[in-house]
């Protein structure tokens, strides 16, 4: 077995280990709307926010859902839409900032390093702007999908105020709550 296939079987090894438990730590709320046409917010915990109880009417409070009551919500097509844009968030706020330090320091280390050697202080130099590039790749992308999502309406812009709390996009459902 060769050495790359190797490394890219204990990748995928260790991904599958622990990809699942970082998922599940996961706590989101989306606006949905009742039948009488209020509004209410929905807590789930996880990728996933429908199939299970979540919290109606609940907060986040030291990243778990408190309050609220404790509801089983079944999946409707506008889950679709809510699970996509919690994974999208997932990655760009847990796993893409931490990625880009780790690649920055490493392309530090090595034009730090590479003083007598060209082609080390060369490597460095391509994987800083390397990772430059690819952070403006993925946060404009993002920004591509969520004009895409409220071209087909299931998303809304939000106010400057909200950013921090909901991202430039929040996802507003309209389901059955039972």
């Amino acid at each position: 077995m060769s050495k790359k296939l190797l490394n890219l079987l204990l990748s995928f090894i260790l991904i599958g280990i622990f990809l699942p438990s970082v998922s599940l730590a996961v706590v989101d709320i989306y606006q949905a709307e009742k039948k009488d046409g209020t509004s209410i917010s929905v807590c789930y915990e996880g990728l996933v926010p429908c199939g299970k109880k979540v919290a109606v009417g609940g907060a986040i409070q030291n990243d778990k859902c408190a309050g609220g009551t404790p509801t089983m919500v079944y999946c409707q097509f506008c889950h679709f839409f809510v699970m996509i844009n919690g994974i999208v968030k997932f990655i760009l706020i847990n796993v893409v900032p931490y990625l880009a330090v780790l690649m920055l320091v490493a392309g530090g280390i090595m034009f730090y390093f590479g003083g007598g050697k060209p082609d080390l202080l060369n490597r460095g130099k391509k994987l800083i702007t390397g990772v430059i590039i690819g952070l403006f790749l993925i946060y404009g992308s993002y920004m591509i999908v969520g004009v895409f999502l409220q071209v087909l309406g299931a998303s809304e812009w939000t106010t400057l105020s909200n950013w921090a709390a909901q991202g430039p996009f929040s996802i507003n459902c309209e389901i059955e709550i039972p």
